[in-house]
């Protein structure tokens, strides 16, 4: 495969992803809640706290994908094994280990103030645990592309 050709499904990813977390994000979780709290007008006071926080958990994932985005770009040019690929893989990193740490904080502090159901609170650690594994794959990756960059430049060096 070449890197253009995977430039462009690297790309075509990312749109898709953005496509269907905007969807999610302004007209699912919305008229989910909306439904919600009209099947269980208990929680309904609930819906712009929970609203509010999950736009806030999903705004680190965009900018994961801008950053995914801007790597495609380093793919075209064969720039992959350089230091500042690495950081910007690590940075990515960076990202989902705090964006796992803040949505399951923020599920215990809602569930705390009587705003969310323990199933819930389960049915987020178990969606944590896939995003905390794609931070440490993510984290893998900046390490080998670290050792990567090294190589390159001692091979650089002595041609």
């Amino acid at each position: 495969m070449t890197s253009k050709t995977l430039r462009v499904l690297v790309r075509t990813a990312v749109v898709l992803v953005a496509i269907c977390g905007v969807t999610a994000c302004f007209y699912f979780l919305p008229a989910l809640g909306k439904d919600l709290a009209s099947m269980f007008p208990e929680y309904a006071h609930c819906y712009y706290p929970w609203l509010i926080f999950l736009w806030i958990a999903a705004a680190p994932c965009f900018a994961f994908l801008a950053l995914v985005w801007k790597l495609s770009a380093v793919m075209k040019q064969n720039l992959v094994f350089t230091y500042h690929t690495a950081q910007m893989v690590k940075t990515s990193a960076i990202i989902l280990f705090c964006n796992v740490g803040f949505f399951v904080a923020g599920n215990i502090v809602l569930l705390m103030l009587h705003m969310n159901h323990p199933f819930v609170l389960l049915l987020s650690i178990i969606i944590a645990i896939f995003g905390l594994v794609l931070g440490v794959v993510v984290a893998m990756l900046s390490r080998y592309l670290t050792k990567g960059a090294a190589l390159q430049e001692e091979a650089d060096s002595t041609i």
